[in-house]
């Protein structure tokens, strides 16, 4: 009997069709729990690209492995996966240039203000969109602030240091892990003095409403945040009441709540672009995403261990797992 693959969500194609040279490859038919938790019984591996609720995983009988499609494991039931002896992996740094590239990209739009110069050219006019460019400035010799310089953080940093001779500070909780042309300060410090305000990091206890009134309320005259994290980390009721008053300015790629409301006021601001959690996802990102996936979920096919491994206290008891499911099924 061939194992079976469950995918929340399609992956590349030509790592879809490498894996069904292995296994049978099924794509969950809704994302609605109680049928993800119905289709999983018959699941060796599962392949996450959307939220998994924990009651999920009692019904999991023949997992030998949960493989995270991405880096954020806060939408895989980790602590559940771990009391199962269920091994966790995931893709760290592998859509790190998309994100980082995503995140100049908001910087220049912010900078010259083109989504306003866009949308009052078509609405206003030719002479209406030029005024917007009094206040347009250049990067150069502006002040990025990381908040979580991993990955993608140190792939911004690169960019914006190499690429456009920006200043680069940084914030994370062991700051001799960074390169030394990121200048190590505290996160108030990051609020205080950047010019643009990057959130980058994990959502953790310690991130979880970071960017809040008071943090907020640090921020220059003119600066810009970008927040490419989680949703979570930033209080999201704070952001709009400070936006509101004209201080600064954001692009969010993620939210509290996804899909964003339709009656968030965020919707109806002018100093915010939004954008649908899109910024790590290029095609170029998801084929090695994939790609690693596959990999992963052909070692747990292997009665391997996947590398790396999220949750490695799991390491002997779920290779004490896998040896009974091979005898059970």
């Amino acid at each position: 009997m061939s194992a079976i693959v469950l995918l929340t969500n399609p992956i590349d194609p030509n790592e879809t069709a490498r894996l069904r040279e292995h296994a049978q490859v099924r794509v969950a038919s809704s994302q609605d729990q109680q049928v993800l938790a119905k289709e999983i019984r018959e699941a060796d591996v599962l392949i996450v690209r959307s939220p998994v609720a924990a009651a999920v995983l009692a019904h999991a009988d023949r997992l030998r492995g949960i493989v995270r499609h991405g880096a954020g494991v806060d939408i895989v039931p980790v602590a559940e996966a771990t009391a199962r002896a269920i091994p966790v992996s995931n893709a760290p740094g592998a859509n790190a240039v998309a994100v980082a590239e995503y995140v100049v990209g908001q910087m220049l739009l912010l900078s010259r203000r083109l989504h306003a110069v866009d949308s009052l050219l078509r609405s206003d006019g030719w002479g209406a969109s030029r005024v917007l460019s009094d206040g347009a400035v250049e990067l150069r010799g502006k002040t990025v602030g990381i908040i979580g310089v991993g990955a993608i953080g140190q792939a911004l940093a690169r960019i914006c240091h190499y690429g456009f001779g920006m200043s680069v500070i940084g914030y994370r909780r062991d700051p001799s892990k960074m390169p030394d042309y990121i200048r190590a300060v505290s996160s108030d410090e990051v609020f205080r003095t950047a010019d643009f305000v990057v959130l980058a990091c994990p959502l953790t206890a310690e991130t979880k409403g970071m960017a809040n009134q008071r943090t907020l309320g640090l921020m220059r005259q003119g600066a810009s945040i970008i927040n490419v994290a989680r949703g979570a980390v930033i209080n999201q009721a704070d952001l709009a009441d400070v936006l509101a008053q004209q201080k600064i300015s954001a692009a969010l790629d993620v939210f509290e709540s996804q899909p964003l409301p339709d009656d968030s006021p965020l919707r109806t601001m002018p100093n915010v672009i939004l954008s649908s959690h899109i910024a790590g996802i290029t095609l170029e990102s998801m084929r090695r995403i994939s790609q690693l996936s596959v990999n992963q979920t052909l070692e747990l096919l292997a009665g391997k261990l996947p590398t790396p491994l999220v949750n490695p206290e799991v390491t002997q008891r779920a290779l004490e797992r896998m040896q009974m499911l091979k005898t059970s099924f």
